[in-house]
């Protein structure tokens, strides 16, 4: 009797086997073994299952269900990431800079082993995973980054392994560039240091700022990280532009053609809030129809009224000295001639101002000779304005 029973179950189970043979229905995995499911509560559906599970069955990574002799937890074949480099590539996770979780092995940090709702088997969307660890907070601002406000993190940073810092998919500017216009920034006569040497970050927040374009700080308050205070403020007179922290109204913050990156070239940098016609008139001094506004002019701060770089009188004595040593204005060779500094006060079109030489020339142009600033057809003319004696 029991060895009838014996052979009866032997040909039980030919019978199954040949019949799931010709229904090739069922893998060989599921020849072998059981269903999982109708013991355990698994879930097989969704919008990502892990691609080992349709492909080979649980028993793909637990392979010894129910042996006690089983070492690894789970009855799996291996353990941590042993068990996970069967399949991925371990190059991928063993650059130079890696993610701490990955360096420490925490797969099951970041993703589900067997199903999730999100790309990749993650526990949880993009950005949210990424806010697990990182502080959120660092990540909203005035001004946000478009691909971190999109919470597309992986488009700049590598989620596992990298050979670049932050696990950056490229290393600075190469990386700003897959989004941003490279000729924006590269290619004329002048860089800015920052740009020229790829220290975007210097200036602006990669994920997000309290200023905008993602500047750190407002400007001028940015350029001081570089460029001393000290020559911008305190001067007894200061470019109205500077002492409005309007840097960039000059400047170009990235690249120029001119030179100390301006934004064009002098004079018409300083026509865009100067009218040109106080410096076009018929007879044009030589620096100014030059565009040397600087050679008299401090473009930032002075100790002297005007911007001025020294007083007026030496500032016109280092290209005439020959009027500090020869008569000037005739009263006859033994005589020094005509001061051209002094205490007295005398009134020019109505306001009244120390002598000196803009007391009678126009420092831009004039519409007279000698850049009179009085209408005069000799030189004689012009000492009718203070004198109001006959001449002969």
């Amino acid at each position: 009797m029991y060895y009838l029973k014996k052979i009866h179950i032997v040909i039980l189970i030919c019978l199954t086997v040949a019949v799931s043979s010709l229904s090739g229905a069922e893998s060989s995995y599921a020849k072998q073994y059981p269903d999982c499911s109708k013991c355990h509560k698994i879930k097989f559906e969704g919008k990502t299952v892990h691609p080992i599970i349709k492909a080979a069955g649980c028993v793909a990574c637990h392979a010894q269900p129910h042996e006690k002799e089983a070492k690894p937890r789970k009855f799996l074949f291996a353990t941590g990431t042993d068990l996970c480099f069967t399949c991925h590539n371990k190059e991928e996770f063993s650059h130079k800079v890696k993610h701490p979780p990955v360096a420490e092995g925490q797969c099951l940090f970041c993703h589900d082993v067997h199903i999730s709702d999100n790309p990749k088997l993650l526990v949880a969307p993009l950005p949210d995973l990424c806010f697990l660890c990182h502080d959120k907070t660092k990540f909203e601002n005035k001004s946000v980054h478009p691909p971190v406000a999109a919470g597309m993190c992986t488009s700049c940073h590598k989620p596992h392994s990298g050979e670049a810092d932050k696990l950056l998919m490229a290393r600075p500017p190469d990386l700003c560039f897959t989004c941003h216009d490279k000729t924006k920034f590269s290619g004329k006569k002048k860089v800015h240091g920052p740009v020229g040497s790829g220290q975007c970050t210097l200036c602006h927040g990669p994920h997000a700022a309290p200023e905008n374009k993602l500047l750190r700080k407002l400007i001028p308050s940015l350029c001081y990280q570089c460029h001393s205070q000290s020559d911008f403020e305190g001067g007894k007179s200061v470019h109205p532009p500077v002492a409005g922290g309007m840097c960039t109204s000059c400047h170009e913050p990235h690249q120029s053609d001119m030179a100390k990156l301006l934004l064009v070239k002098k004079p018409d940098l300083c026509f865009s809030c100067h009218d040109n016609t106080a410096f076009t008139r018929r007879n044009v001094h030589p620096p100014v129809s030059a565009g040397m506004c600087t050679l008299c002019h401090n473009p930032h701060k002075a100790e002297k009224k005007k911007l001025l770089t020294k007083s007026l009188t030496k500032i016109c004595l280092d290209c005439h000295p020959q009027v500090a040593k020869e008569p000037h204005v005739i009263r006859g060779f033994s005589q020094k001639g005509h001061p051209i500094r002094s205490q007295r006060v005398v009134v020019v079109n109505g306001k009244k101002m120390r002598l000196s030489c803009r007391a009678c020339h126009d420092p831009h142009s004039s519409n007279s000779m000698r850049l009179f600033r009085f209408k005069a057809s000799t030189i004689y003319d012009i000492c009718k304005n203070c004198h109001k004696e006959k001449i002969r």
